[in-house]
């Protein structure tokens, strides 16, 4: 076993589950995005007064960095709620982890009383003898 590896391995840093793939966060995401859409609104409503077709190719292009943009949060929200769902299994395992080591607990302890009350009930009756 490769000690050093593994030591790096449990020192390294977690991953932070609000970045995506791309290491962009999802907040950022979203604030480029909405940044994005509302400059696509104020330059859709220029449009009419402008019919260049330099200036038409800029919008397709703006336009299609927003869809991409769009398609990145969705991700990222798809991304965070797997994290999420993930997070409150294993904390529900752990929970009935728990709760198991906590009934073995009572069960021994039951055991235990039901032994003393045996042992005791033994005593009593080898004394009325």
């Amino acid at each position: 076993m490769d000690w050093r590896r593994l030591v790096r391995v449990l020192l390294e840093p977690a991953k932070d589950p609000l970045l995506d793939s791309f290491g962009v966060s999802a907040g950022r995401v979203k604030a480029l995005r909405l940044r994005l859409s509302e400059q696509l609104a104020d330059l859709r409503g220029r449009t009419g007064c402008l019919r260049d077709p330099a200036f038409q190719a800029h919008m397709k292009n703006l336009e299609a960095e927003h869809a991409r943009l769009l398609e990145v949060e969705q991700r990222v929200g798809r991304e965070l709620d797997t994290h999420r769902a993930r997070r409150d299994l294993l904390n529900a395992r752990q929970t009935a982890i728990e709760a198991q080591d906590r009934l073995l607990d009572l069960v021994a302890a039951l055991d235990d009383a039901n032994a003393r009350a045996t042992a005791l009930v033994e005593t009593s009756q080898e004394m009325r003898i």
